[in-house]
């Protein structure tokens, strides 16, 4: 294993912060593989599951067993870990700008148009797609390396770019505040998010290729669907990155048994992949639910007061059915909190109390419909 300690512009005097990332295999040996957690700094589920799984990793690879490039970043997002307000982490906006930390990321589609420009695509239509691939490759990293650096979070992205952009695989561990294991995906990978999904136990995937605002995840998988669409050589061939964003369960499901056994997992899928020699991996049999992103709920408070859910994540529900109560103590008004569109409630608030307009629930169905979407990740 090597470890790589990527030094951050100092945000304020006095205090520099590093990105670490640690390096398993050879590189350009079989497939890239990329994983993260913490980019969302309040949650910790995926943290300790790159801390067994670089357990496992360690020892494949003292056995020699490691036929990939395999890195991990247990802690992407070193600046949101340290936003602590009265014992409480403060990580999923950045308290410098109020910008979510999983937003804004670079479209490497359009910076690599330059370096496009200058060697077209088109001289190398007689090579193979791996080698029009490595070209787009080379030109993201150097793009990359081309951005000036304007703040602490700004080359922190660029860093988390420079590791991923030229991955096969990318998974960026979040988790919910109370929610079932699901996952984001991009609909041109149906059938090997599919098999991903059964290998992690998740039953419910929501496809979008392109849901704005610049995720971690479309950053890295979305510009070759642009690029495509751009140059006749890479319509062609297949999209390059299969980038997901894995939701495990909610911010308080960390402890040993869950963790262990969701890296375990994680080493399976990478034995199934090839990447990890062993036994052979069998795809696990399990019913997958893919649901589009634009048939997802957003269920806001009605009212402000004590929070009562009717129903839990992992339920189904009809369209106008009530699935929580809002109470005032005061007036001892009671609020029907009711889903528009209905479908598997996903995620929830944990917090018993809300103010008005609070995000109290996700949903996702199987229809898309008039103002779905919008589900924040």
């Amino acid at each position: 294993m090597k470890i790589n300690n990527h030094k951050l512009p100092e945000h304020a005097l006095g205090g520099q912060r590093q990105l670490t990332s640690f390096h398993f295999g050879q590189q350009g040996l079989g497939e890239k593989i990329y994983l993260q957690a913490g980019l969302h700094a309040d949650e910790l589920p995926g943290m300790l599951v790159l801390h067994y799984l670089k357990r496992l990793l360690s020892q494949a690879e003292r056995r020699g067993k490691i036929q990939s490039e395999i890195i991990i970043v247990p802690i992407a997002n070193p600046p949101g870990i340290a936003q602590v307000l009265l014992n409480s982490g403060i990580g999923r906006f950045d308290l410098v700008t109020g910008r979510n930390f999983n937003r804004d990321f670079p479209d490497l589609a359009q910076l690599v148009q330059i370096q496009l420009a200058q060697q077209p695509l088109a001289s190398h239509a007689a090579t193979d797609g791996g080698s029009i691939q490595q070209q787009v490759r080379s030109a993201m990293v150097a793009a990359l390396l081309d951005l000036p650096v304007s703040s602490e979070v700004a080359a922190l992205r660029q860093h988390l770019l420079l590791l991923a952009c030229d991955a096969d695989l990318v998974l960026d561990l979040h988790c919910d505040d109370h929610a079932i294991l699901h996952m984001y995906a991009d609909p041109a990978w149906r059938e090997p998010v599919d098999i991903l999904a059964r290998f992690l136990n998740i039953d419910t995937i929501l496809l979008s290729q392109d849901s704005g605002g610049g995720s971690f995840d479309e950053a890295c998988g979305l510009p070759w669907h642009r690029l495509a669409a751009q140059h006749p050589d890479l319509s062609q061939l297949s999209p390059a990155c299969m980038a997901v964003t894995v939701e495990l369960r909610g911010q308080q499901d960390v402890s040993h048994a869950l963790a262990s056994a969701d890296a375990e997992r994680l080493y399976h899928y990478l034995q199934y992949r090839g990447a990890i020699k062993g036994e052979h991996q069998a795809i696990p049999q399990r019913e997958v639910v893919m649901l589009p992103f634009t048939a997802g709920e957003i269920i806001n408070a009605p009212a402000s007061g004590i929070l009562l859910l009717l129903r839990q994540p992992g339920e189904w529900v009809g369209k106008d059915e009530v699935v929580a109560e809002i109470i005032d103590p005061v007036t001892d008004t009671v609020k029907a909190v009711r889903a528009q569109a209905g479908g598997i409630i996903y995620a929830s608030r944990r917090a018993p109390f809300v103010t008005l307009g609070a995000e109290v629930m996700k949903i996702a169905g199987k229809t898309p419909y008039a103002g779905g979407g919008g589900l924040a990740m």
